[in-house]
């Protein structure tokens, strides 16, 4: 069972947040998923919240990568330690391109549930990356 749930979270970071197939969160997401640490505040939960998430992050990263560095499994829990890399062309979090490449590091928890994704946790300094945008933003101003 450990190694299936960690097939299912690889593809969906391999499709989802990697190519940016939106089709496939319905697919690899429990209608019923809660994602209890939202990257962006105020966005729908659930399947709906997921797709808009990763929308807004390919716009604003076009070349969006997800590399998993460590990924450990036991029953229904899945985690890993991912970078994330990408290159900021596009508007993300009401804070326009600036070109520069952002990398940081993320720590994920997953409940899967009937070969789907039912629960997720996340350990990211969501304020610490908008900020980097911006005071890097604002040098080339």
């Amino acid at each position: 069972m450990s190694e299936v749930n960690k097939s299912i979270v690889r593809r969906f970071v391999d499709e989802v947040v990697n190519r940016g197939n939106l089709g496939a969160v319905d697919e690899l997401l429990s209608p019923n998923y809660l994602d209890h640490d939202a990257l962006i505040p105020g966005l729908p939960g659930g399947r709906e919240g997921a797709k808009r998430l990763y929308a807004l992050l390919h716009a604003g990263f076009p070349d969006l990568e997800v590399t998993i560095e460590d990924f450990v499994a036991e029953g229904d829990r899945v985690a890993l330690r991912s970078i994330w890399r990408g290159t900021h062309r596009g508007e993300f979090g009401g804070i326009a391109p600036t070109g520069h490449q952002i990398a940081f590091e993320n720590l994920e928890l997953l409940r899967l549930q009937k070969g789907q994704i039912v629960e997720h946790w996340s350990i990211v300094n969501n304020h610490n990356l908008l900020s980097q945008l911006q005071n890097r933003g604002a040098s080339h101003e």
